[in-house]
């Protein structure tokens, strides 16, 4: 009998854990997702690795004045990052303010300072932060409506947000003097506007980049770990020997 206990405990243990590692694989390069603030509809986020799309469904209030109310699904990240991502809200929508975008937080609290880039469903896109915790939102109106494509760049303390639809040029907008902590949370998003719908977004070709620093040397610094590279491998003239540089 005991056998028996300890042989279900096992399996039991095997099934918790390979849930948990699916449930990871799900979230594709994200680390976790949940509700901001205090949702009356439960959201919701995955990950489809046949297409690379991620699907968020979310509820609240409203991201605005002192508080938030979404749907996160977010990872941590430091330093300067571009974030680049398609976006489409899908359906009518219940109300025109419902939002989808990206965001950086410092924490997960509903108060939390932060930078959204963002995309209403009436063609509305700003890009709105929150300089202090529980201060007012605060925004950059972009000319764009509609766009297909959103990206936030973090450089330094500025933050810009640039929006096309397909085969156009960005537009850009620009945040400066925007203080976050060096490591945040960082991720996207679906806000309804509304406590009781829940509005869904689809992400296509999403993105997380760490751009080069400003004094990267090529040939010099890489990518890898190593303290050595080999450099442009050719053959000898007739072609019986293969050359290479070792720096």
């Amino acid at each position: 009998m005991k056998h028996i206990k300890f042989l279900f405990f096992l399996l039991h243990s095997l099934f918790m854990m390979v849930g948990t590692l699916s449930g990871q694989d799900n979230l594709g390069i994200f680390d976790n997702h949940t509700d901001i603030g205090n949702c009356m509809k439960k959201g919701s986020a995955t990950y489809n690795p046949d297409n690379q799309t991620y699907t968020i469904r979310g509820s609240g209030n409203n991201m605005w004045f002192d508080r938030d109310e979404f749907h996160y699904l977010w990872t941590k990240l430091q330093g300067d990052f571009i974030l680049r991502a398609e976006v489409k809200l899908i359906g009518e929508g219940v109300d025109p303010h419902r939002k989808a975008g990206w965001i950086v937080k410092n924490n997960l609290d509903n108060n939390s300072q932060h930078v959204n880039a963002t995309i209403h469903g009436d063609g509305l896109t700003s890009l709105q932060y929150r300089r202090t915790v529980s201060g007012e939102t605060e925004e950059v109106l972009s000319s764009d409506s509609l766009p297909d494509i959103i990206q936030l760049e973090r450089r330094g303390n500025t933050y810009i947000m640039s929006t096309a639809a397909f085969g156009e040029e960005f537009k850009t907008i620009q945040l400066d003097s925007m203080q976050l902590d060096k490591e945040v949370y960082a991720g996207i998003y679906v806000c309804a506007h509304n406590p009781d719908v829940i509005e869904t977004a689809i992400f296509r070709n999403v993105r997380i980049c760490k751009p080069e620093d400003s004094d990267y040397q090529s040939y010099v610094d890489y990518f890898d770990s190593s303290g050595h590279s080999i450099q442009a491998p050719n053959y000898t003239k007739d072609g019986k020997k293969l050359i290479f540089i070792v720096k």
